[in-house]
């Protein structure tokens, strides 16, 4: 509990209103009319309020003879965006039970969901997939799920890779941008020139990046969602080099946790200020890609990640994703 108000108030001050307001560079963002609810979906457990407790209604949809799990608190407010939640690597909709509660209970309508192949969705086709594919899932989950108030994409991670992909293929369904700690696509791209030749008896902690960069990265049978990493990265950075800033006028907000000093053990010290620069260099592009774009750092936080890179000791419910969006105020 002490952990979760000294992170909560260490970004009091960057409070973000992503609003009813937010206007898509193509013009108004449409929204439901008080009078429209959701259309039924299947499988639903009713919703109810125990004191503050908002349990989500869980719905299996249909996206085109597979399923996507979605999960929703509350119901849709008229002139306001719906939350998004979008999970990063392997994270299922269970990692933000924390943040949707908190968020629930103060009247948020909001939706997380599983990809393909993690959680309760259905496995994904077979064959490798790609960042279109992953917008395409989202894109069908939205129409079947009725979905068309605008949305407040919140992205942890590479899922921030799924955020731009949207914003790039359905603009004027996003109203704003929250990136939890993200993945820049040129990361993984940085980390690869620097490493050192291999020789052996490295350090196992170096044999480990060395894997995930050459390996992890181009073979999609060794991730549940079929994706073929390295071509994903390829694609958001070539949205990312258009002319011109992707988000537009959308306000975007990068919430990241500090970076490391020193390196890991086994890890050779230019390898590790190269990674941390393009991590710095990656949280900087994003928050660019908007006119209304801001930068914060939430500190006392760490990002889950390969053992490799030790970023996986604390829970990140307990991380970066519940201190900033108790306090970044979606709501007018």
């Amino acid at each position: 509990m002490a952990t979760r108000i000294l992170l909560a108030g260490s970004i009091a001050a960057g409070l973000v209103t992503l609003t009813s307001g937010c206007s898509a560079d193509d013009g108004e963002i449409p929204t439901r009319s008080s009078s429209e609810s959701p259309a039924p979906t299947t499988d639903t457990t009713a919703s109810t309020a125990t004191d503050d407790l908002v349990l989500p209604t869980e719905h299996q949809i249909d996206i085109g003879g597979r399923d996507l799990y979605l999960r929703c608190w509350n119901e849709p407010v008229a002139g306001r965006p719906t939350i998004l939640l979008i999970a990063g690597a392997d994270g299922d909709t269970s990692s933000w039970d924390t943040v949707a509660y908190d968020l629930a209970a103060e009247g948020q309508h909001l939706c997380a969901y599983d990809r393909a192949g993690v959680g309760a969705s259905d496995p994904p086709p077979d064959g490798l997939r790609t960042m279109p594919d992953l917008v395409d899932d989202l894109v069908a989950l939205l129409d079947a799920a009725d979905v068309q108030e605008p949305v407040v994409v919140v992205a942890h991670s590479i899922g921030s890779l799924t955020a731009v992909g949207l914003v790039a293929r359905a603009p004027a369904r996003v109203a704003g941008v929250v990136l939890v700690d993200p993945l820049s696509p040129r990361v993984n791209t940085v980390a690869r020139a620097a490493l050192p030749t291999g020789k052996p008896g490295e350090p196992p902690a170096l044999s480990e990046e060395r894997r995930f960069l050459t390996e992890f990265l181009y073979d999609p049978t060794q991730n549940r969602e079929h994706l073929l990493l390295a071509k994903c990265e390829a694609e958001i950075a070539a949205l990312l080099d258009v002319p011109g800033p992707i988000f537009g006028k959308r306000p975007v907000v990068v919430l990241t946790a500090p970076r490391r000093k020193d390196p890991l053990p086994g890890l050779p010290r230019p390898y590790h200020e190269a990674f941390e620069a393009a991590i710095v260099a990656g949280n900087e592009e994003f928050a660019a890609e908007s006119t209304r774009g801001r930068l914060i750092n939430v500190e006392d936080t760490s990002h889950p990640g390969r053992p490799a890179r030790g970023r996986g000791a604390r829970d990140p419910r307990r991380a970066c994703r519940i201190a900033a969006l108790r306090t970044a105020r979606f709501d007018a």
